[in-house]
């Protein structure tokens, strides 16, 4: 039986996740423009064939972008993964329905199980894949390809590694600075300055292992995908995928 990654705390307690649901909207680079730039990919991939797809949320969280997208897309069937109990009835509380599925399972878990060829026509991440180390993101994307039909849609968001030192202090910067003026503009100014110490925080922690955007964008390449592509970036903070 697979066992969790030692390094990831976000399994070891319901603090850190608690605390990422509270500020996620602060602290991520422009949540809710690349979870409506996920939701418009989707939108524009299938077209008017909206209705009876089976779509896997990797990562979900306590379920926020999968609600998003069964508001748009009600007719679909989703299937909601990740490791933290916790996580999972958050998720639960804000999703019922018969055609919501939950899976309590890491992502080493999710690894080590053999894969259910052409399972899903869509499947997205936010946030999540950067605590795999590259191997295993390689593993991620490879069995990522194998569970999509064929024609099917995978899209992470997720934070990249930038390709130099000096690059990397500026995209920290442009972070920091983001947050100022997201807490600025909603009316939390007494706050500026809260989050100056997160992207060293960030840095620190071992559990994080963002990989490169361009060495992702071949691996996505190297696993069959096509339509491969970039489709946003703001410092570290990325939106990327293909098609099966």
């Amino acid at each position: 039986m697979a066992k969790s990654d030692p390094t990831n705390t976000w399994l070891s307690g319901d603090a850190q996740g608690e605390t990422y649901v509270a500020t996620a909207d602060v602290i991520i680079v422009e949540r809710r423009r690349t979870t409506k730039l996920l939701l418009d990919l989707f939108r524009y991939h299938f077209g008017d064939r909206q209705q009876g797809r089976h779509i896997l949320d990797l990562g979900c969280g306590d379920g926020a972008i999968t609600e998003q997208m069964r508001h748009c897309q009600p007719d679909n069937v989703y299937h909601l993964l990740d490791g933290s109990a916790a996580m999972l009835d958050k998720a639960r509380q804000r999703l019922p329905g018969e055609t919501i599925h939950f899976i309590q399972q890491t992502f080493e878990a999710y690894l080590d199980r053999a894969p259910e060829d052409a399972k899903y026509d869509g499947i997205f991440s936010s946030n999540a894949i950067h605590h795999l180390d590259f191997f295993d993101k390689g593993r991620m994307y490879a069995k990522v390809y194998r569970e999509l039909k064929i024609g099917g849609l995978f899209v992470n968001i997720d934070v990249v590694r930038p390709t130099s030192e000096r690059s990397e202090q500026w995209q920290f910067q442009m972070w920091v600075d983001w947050i100022d003026e997201t807490l600025c503009r909603n009316g939390m100014g007494n706050e500026v300055g809260t989050y100056v110490q997160l992207p060293a925080q960030y840095e620190r922690k071992p559990e994080n292992k963002p990989s490169g955007l361009f060495d992702q964008l071949e691996l996505l390449h190297k696993m069959g995908f096509r339509d491969v592509d970039c489709f946003y970036k703001y410092g570290i903070f990325a939106v990327f995928g293909g098609v099966k």
